[in-house]
């Protein structure tokens, strides 16, 4: 097994979060910067709708993922196990479910897709699959119990669909409810996943502490219309709270071709 020594990777030239701008969308795809804020990306009234329209309808809950974790939406990571057809039977009601919430609200989604595609001139898209269509994007989503250490990284999880050929991975969390208090932070660790670190693995999602051993972390704690941004193959993990903590979120993915895809 590695050593502690071993398994310590430092890439991130600093601990700090920056705002998007082209450079530090490049520099945290290649990691070298651990975070970016898109601060008041939507007012506490957008927020508050949004929220309201949601809990009009059922959160379900990840199947076998623990601490619990609930959301509106359908996400590759479920279905990985079950079939990518079966994904995709279901994208159409998700999409009419979310669409629904967001034109009684408003739609964070294409309001960040503008600000990405202003910022670095690329095309920017949602995921699409040869055979199958668009993907879902687009998460509502309740983490209150806190997660496991994790990563999201489509080349490892999803090798077979369009997602998996992804060079870089990120994930956006917009802050849409926020129960005032010193809890709920997300920790997100100078570490990325590698070939050899599902010995540190303990089920379907979360590994050991021993694979974060003496690496760098920055923890943010969140604020109601903020946007965070980081690198989700980075080792991460959210810490448990009191109340509520409602954001909406997708990955965000840039492929070897330039153009940079959404899904969830």
């Amino acid at each position: 097994m590695a050593t502690s020594n071993q398994i310590k990777c430092k890439v991130w030239d600093n601990k700090q979060e920056y705002p998007l701008t082209t450079e530090s969308l490049r520099m945290l795809l290649k990691n070298r910067i651990p975070l970016i804020r898109l601060k008041e990306f939507a007012t506490p009234q957008e927020c508050e709708m949004l929220v309201d329209q949601a809990q009009l309808f059922n959160f379900d809950c990840y199947q076998d993922v623990n601490p619990k974790i609930e959301r509106i939406g359908i996400t590759v990571f479920e279905y990985n196990r079950i079939s990518k057809a079966a994904y995709f039977q279901a994208v159409q009601r998700a999409t009419k479910l979310r669409n629904c919430i967001m034109a009684a609200s408003f739609n964070p989604f294409e309001r960040l897709m503008m600000q990405i595609r202003e910022c670095t001139g690329a095309t920017v898209r949602i995921a699409s699959e040869p055979f199958y269509g668009s993907y879902y994007a687009g998460l509502i989503r309740k983490i209150e119990q806190g997660t496991q250490l994790h990563i999201d990284y489509a080349p490892l999880e999803q090798s077979e669909w369009e997602v998996g050929t992804v060079i870089s991975q990120l994930s956006w969390n917009l802050y849409l409810k926020f129960s005032p208090n010193n809890h709920g932070q997300t920790r997100i660790y100078d570490r990325q996943w590698q070939l050899g670190d599902d010995q540190y693995k303990l089920d379907s999602y979360g590994y050991s502490d021993t694979v974060i051993a003496d690496a760098d972390a920055i923890g943010f704690q969140p604020y109601v219309g903020d946007i965070f941004i980081f690198n989700t193959r980075n080792f991460h993990i959210v810490e448990p709270m009191d109340g509520q903590r409602v954001t909406f979120t997708s990955a965000i993915g840039l492929l070897p071709n330039g153009e940079i895809i959404l899904w969830s």
